[in-house]
């Protein structure tokens, strides 16, 4: 499948498609499509580590959504006995 290469606006970002090997015990392996995302575009659109998302998928499209954040209560930190 070629596709024609058109400019990217700055709100854009090129990814590759990978193949991800999955080993399974009953059935045969398989290789499944990935798509990684990461860089300093996420974290300047909001994205940050520990978060969750959801993904919402159409045909030829996904939409990826930033789940309010749920009220943590920092955990009491102490230090160990030794």
């Amino acid at each position: 499948m070629t596709h024609k290469k058109q400019p990217l606006q700055t709100n854009q970002r090129q990814l590759k498609i990978y193949q991800k090997y999955q080993r399974r015990e009953n059935t045969p392996d398989v290789f499944l499509p990935e798509i990684r995302l990461c860089g300093k575009w996420l974290h300047d659109l909001g994205f940050a580590c520990g978060e969750e998302v959801t993904v919402k998928y159409f045909e030829n499209k996904l939409e990826i959504t930033l789940n309010p954040a749920a009220e943590v209560k920092p955990a009491l930190v102490g230090r160990r006995k030794r």
